[in-house]
């Protein structure tokens, strides 16, 4: 596989054209194809679903993986070959040029606004672009199967093949509502209160629920961003499963009787290449969710078994 052939099949995967790869490559469209082309025979796949956009297979998301992770080590070499003066500089000052690494993460958004802060200030010094994705804990794998990005937080413990996975722990979940709907006329038991969920791939309402035997109701409303799904709750449109870390400063948030908290466990998975930048990262993580996360007294642990993709 030639270099010119991986990149040309990574310009494809990120602008969806082959005309729109060849002009950030600078050249012609028809060259943009020979390449594809002849890396396809050469390997004796398909790679590349001829749509509008263009699409990946199967077997083009292993071989786009495999490119992308050619291309950071590629930036690596070069950033290690470069004259001392170069990198300290960017180094001391946080500076990242055009061809800087670029380091894509998938992250869940309760991990964003909590503990990957840490991560966050960390990178706030080191001469990386940042490319993170909001995505559900339980959908992360997919973005690390196709390639999209080199690291992610999961809720599944199962390796993903070319990369790596630890366990960093658990997260603690409260189910709360508002105590004003709580005393509210005809809500005396979680079953009359309302319940709000956060977006389709969701179930930590529908957890807490089973978790006490009781069934499932269908949302009262879906709040799909987290400052947005708090003043809900705060405003008494129905109950939720919030992140325990963020209750302390709203004390009118009580827990719902009956629901036991519940643990989200996460674990890290990113490429197995060695790799410097990934493996600043991974320390980064390591360090910024931190040792003391373990499942609380009567809470209910949500392991793999609830997380398929």
């Amino acid at each position: 596989m030639h270099p010119d052939q991986l990149a040309t099949l990574e310009a494809i995967a990120e602008t969806g054209t082959f005309e729109a790869a060849a002009a950030r490559l600078g050249i012609s469209p028809s060259a943009a194809s020979q390449r594809i082309r002849a890396l396809e025979s050469a390997l004796g796949r398909i790679l590349v679903q001829r749509t509008t956009p263009c699409a990946m297979t199967d077997d083009g998301a292993v071989v786009l993986r495999y490119a992308r992770a050619q291309a950071l080590l590629a930036r690596e070499m070069a950033a290690e070959l470069a004259p001392a003066s170069d990198s300290g500089a960017a180094s001391a000052t946080g500076a990242v040029g055009t061809s800087a690494i670029e380091l894509t993460v998938a992250v869940n958004v309760d991990s964003l606004d909590t503990w990957f802060t840490g991560v966050l200030r960390r990178a706030a010094g080191w001469p990386y672009r940042l490319r993170l994705y909001a995505v559900d804990e339980t959908r992360t794998e997919e973005l690390l199967r196709s390639g999209r990005v080199m690291a992610a937080i999961s809720a599944a413990p199962t390796r993903v093949a070319g990369c790596r996975v630890e366990r960093l722990g658990a997260m603690t979940y409260a189910p709360v509502v508002a105590a004003s709907l709580l005393a509210g006329t005809g809500a005396g038991s979680v079953a009359e209160l309302p319940m709000l969920r956060f977006d389709a791939d969701d179930d930590l309402q529908d957890l807490a629920l089973r978790a006490a035997g009781l069934p499932v109701p269908p949302p009262r409303a879906h709040v799909p961003t987290t400052s947005g799904f708090l003043a809900a709750i705060e405003a008494g449109l129905g109950w939720g499963v919030f992140p325990q870390d963020r209750l302390a400063d709203h004390p009118d948030l009580v827990p719902v009787p009956g629901l036991a908290t519940v643990e989200r466990e996460l674990f890290w998975h990113r490429w197995s290449i060695a790799s410097t930048s990934l493996d600043r990262l991974t320390e980064a993580v390591r360090e910024s969710f931190g040792p003391g996360r373990q499942p609380s007294r009567g809470s209910r642990t949500s392991r793999a078994s609830r997380a398929s993709t």
